[in-house]
């Protein structure tokens, strides 16, 4: 046992609620991709989180018979965050990330992040650097990204362009120190992330990514998530003030 967690240089976290519809072709790229370049040394540690759905079984038939592919599964919603947390907390990588089921960043736009884990703590895919493919989201959904994005930066002081991509990595040795520090489960854990890489002077890539919005099966609630998201940046706030 010893070998195999030695052997493993990446670690891939997929969080999934109810994904049934959309993780296996996702799987099978991120799958297909990594496999050419690392072979054995890779793993998807996939997050069942709190699925009712098909979701388990589908993950089953497209890892079969993989061994790098390893699932996680609570029975109880811990939110996306929660989910993230936990697959972080089990990856055996000397890289570890994560990326959403629904392939908005595909395979090899992924790869790029942990790429620049050769010279920096933490890579954050950067959307709005990068380019959109498809008919993208809709104007209500850009103004709302754009309200977001002035808040989160005068608000927190974050210096991102985009804070929210479902695509980032980080060396283990980084997200060990970060990790009991973090305790938004929910859409927000991504800035309590950064907020506290940028509070403990991580270095910080923002590597822009080819990107695709993903529509059908969304599980963003933006009359809920918005609001949500919005009385956790003051808690994170908080929290950075704290000695």
């Amino acid at each position: 046992m010893a070998d195999e967690q030695q052997a493993v240089e990446l670690s891939l976290v997929m969080p999934a609620y109810n994904e049934q519809d959309r993780i296996g072709p996702t799987l099978r790229e991120y799958l297909e991709h990594f496999t050419a370049g690392y072979g054995e040394r890779f793993e998807i540690v996939v997050v069942l989180n709190g699925c009712t759905d098909g979701t388990r079984s589908v993950v089953e038939a497209v890892a079969d018979p993989s061994r790098r592919v390893r699932i996680v599964e609570f029975p109880q919603l811990l939110g996306k965050g929660g989910a993230i947390w936990e697959g972080l907390a089990v990856a055996r990588g000397e890289s570890i990330g994560f990326v959403d089921a629904d392939n908005m960043v595909r395979a090899p736009e992924a790869e790029k992040l942990f790429q620049a884990l050769d010279s920096h703590d933490l890579a954050i895919g950067d959307r709005f650097s990068g380019v959109e493919e498809g008919g993208g989201q809709n104007l209500g959904r850009k103004l709302i990204s754009l309200a977001s994005r002035l808040w989160i930066r005068l608000f927190l002081g974050l210096p991102y362009s985009d804070t929210q991509c479902g695509a980032k990595a980080f060396r283990a040795s980084a997200w060990r120190v970060l990790a009991p520090r973090v305790v938004e489960c929910s859409w927000a854990f991504d800035l309590d992330v950064l907020a506290n890489a940028t509070q403990l002077g991580c270095s910080v890539a923002q590597v822009p990514v080819r990107w695709k919005h993903v529509t059908l099966g969304s599980k963003v609630q933006a009359w809920k998530d918005v609001p949500q998201t919005l009385w956790a940046t003051f808690r994170i706030r908080r929290r950075a003030r704290r000695p």
